[in-house]
């Protein structure tokens, strides 16, 4: 019965804890100058690639200059730069 009872206490900590986490990490700040995209931060003066179609295997490219995101040329996707947020 104790054994039980203890199980409970800690599946419930746990329970209690876990979302906690998640609104800590939801609220930190981003790095100065990064630049927002989903639910990732781009640091600044990088080049990712997105919306990439896969009939035509393009992509677009976008740049984060000072928290602003700048689309730029697009790519081939063998010649692309990381996807953003991935």
């Amino acid at each position: 019965m104790r054994i039980l009872s203890a199980v409970k206490i800690a599946v419930l900590a746990a329970a209690v804890a876990l979302p906690s986490s998640y609104a800590l990490a939801a609220k930190a700040k981003p790095p100065p100058g990064a630049c927002g995209f989903g639910k990732t931060w781009i640091a600044t003066n990088t080049i990712c690639s997105f919306s990439c179609n896969p009939a035509t295997q393009w992509c677009s490219q976008q740049l984060c200059v000072n928290g602003v995101l700048t689309p730029v040329l697009p790519c081939y996707s063998g010649f692309c730069t990381a996807k953003c947020g991935g």
